[in-house]
């Protein structure tokens, strides 16, 4: 009975204490929304903001699914 439980209990043991070691808390650096005249920052490698290039591309998904939304919203 005592190795079995050393067989169940060890290795629940040892996920824990990696857990422990793994995990930390998260943090994040706050930072002021840009401005709505501002193009947002899409970088393409560190260095390398093509944001104003881009810009006019991240609403279009969004443009592109608003009909399918609406049909799907009122059955839903």
């Amino acid at each position: 009975m005592k190795r079995t439980a050393a067989r169940i209990l060890l290795p629940l043991v040892l996920a824990g204490g990696f857990a422990g070691v793994a995990g930390g808390v998260a943090s994040a650096a706050t930072q002021e929304p840009p401005a709505a005249s501002e193009p947002p920052a899409i970088w393409v490698v560190p260095g390398l903001d093509a944001g104003s290039l881009l810009a006019p591309t991240v609403q279009a998904p969004t443009q592109l699914l608003a009909p399918v939304v609406n049909l799907i919203t009122p059955i839903s």
